[in-house]
């Protein structure tokens, strides 16, 4: 057996059985069903092993990760929280922890900014095109490093920071 598929193959047995029973714990609030909990725990998880940078900006900057209809980051409230809906929670372990860095990433760079800079948050400094542009970077090298497969690399790598302008409510994702 090839040394990378008996780390997968062992990392996966981690995720999926050891880890929900030995009180791994990341700082973050999970709220939802258990099954969401269960995923959103492992994805934690996995990003903790594979990605120690990527899960340190996830510590610093999310403190609630809450299961929701829609996807988005609410990063300038007193408990930064990260709504994620079912349908990118459960796609895989992996495209669960490249949106949970994705939406990370926004709310550092609201954090930073907010750090350095007082007065009114300009909207172009966290969300927009531009904001995107940099989460989907980050999200993109984050799925390479924990070993995402090539489908889910590509499809990152290729997306317009356009589905920016899809209102919150209509997002689907």
């Amino acid at each position: 057996m090839n040394w990378k598929y008996g780390w997968v193959i062992t990392s996966f047995l981690w995720i999926q059985f050891i880890a929900p029973t030995c009180g791994f714990s990341t700082g973050i609030t999970i709220k939802g069903t258990e099954k969401f909990q269960n995923m959103v725990s492992n994805a934690l998880f996995l990003l903790q092993i594979k990605t120690p940078a990527a899960y340190q900006i996830i510590t610093n900057n999310i403190e609630i990760i809450d299961e929701s209809t829609h996807s988005g980051m609410e990063a300038s409230i007193t408990h930064p929280t990260f709504d994620l809906n079912d349908r990118s929670a459960y796609f895989s372990p992996t495209w669960c922890a490249g949106v949970i860095a994705h939406d990370s990433f926004h709310s550092k760079l609201y954090h930073d900014y907010q750090k350095s800079h007082a007065g009114k948050m300009p909207d172009d400094v966290w969300i927009g095109h531009a904001a995107e542009q940099k989460c989907l970077k980050h999200q993109t090298q984050v799925l390479q490093e924990i070993g995402a497969p090539k489908a889910e690399i590509d499809y990152c790598a290729a997306i317009s920071p356009a589905y920016a302008d899809v209102p919150y409510t209509n997002r689907n994702w």
